[in-house]
């Protein structure tokens, strides 16, 4: 909301910096998590100096999920800022001077009018979040993600049909969250993300 009804100094700058993440490979987005999370890195170091314990956590779930997670950010900005400068701020003004707090504006005008644009940036970041190899091949050594699967059942195994067959159920799957994000935030905003 700040981002879209807000001018302020370095907003610009501000929104280049979220947006980065759509112009890195999936390789980089890893690779950068490896370097704030890996033994020898950034978050390891401060870990240790302010606790006295090393935090590594490269090469696991977590890790998996901050670089999801990177990758996401500027896919939801996109698609909420796009429907929160559409959204009406009369009606957040009637209900102020009706006495209404701003919780519960949030609640019951912001969040309501701004669901159909959440709902399609989850399944965009779904949709993206399974087809992101190079993130995968990266962090998930040990963890079995099915792009993952997928490729060492093509390359490593050399079972085509096995391969083939995980493809078609990761393409379904991804299918079906964006037909069931479709028939519930309408079509017009998943088509538009």
């Amino acid at each position: 909301m700040l981002l879209a009804r807000r001018e302020f100094p370095l907003k610009r700058t501000l929104l280049a910096l979220l947006m980065f993440p759509l112009a890195f490979p999936g390789v980089m987005v890893g690779f950068m998590v490896i370097m704030l999370a890996g033994r020898q890195e950034l978050i390891g170091a401060l870990s240790l100096k302010l606790t006295g314990d090393r935090w590594v956590f490269a090469y696991s779930m977590s890790s998996l999920f901050l670089g999801y997670l990177y990758f996401s950010i500027p896919r939801v900005i996109i698609t909420v800022m796009a429907s929160a400068t559409k959204l009406d701020a009369s009606l957040e003004e009637a209900a102020r001077s009706l006495g209404a707090s701003p919780w519960r504006i949030t609640r019951d005008i912001v969040l309501p009018a701004l669901s159909p644009s959440l709902i399609a940036a989850g399944a965009v970041c779904f949709a993206t979040a399974m087809g992101a190899f190079g993130t995968a091949f990266t962090l998930a050594t040990d963890i079995d993600v099915l792009p993952m699967t997928i490729y060492t059942e093509f390359t490593l195994n050399a079972n085509m049909m096995a391969a083939a067959g995980l493809s078609i159920v990761l393409g379904i799957v991804t299918w079906a969250v964006l037909a069931l994000a479709r028939s519930v935030s309408g079509s017009a905003v998943v088509a538009s993300a």
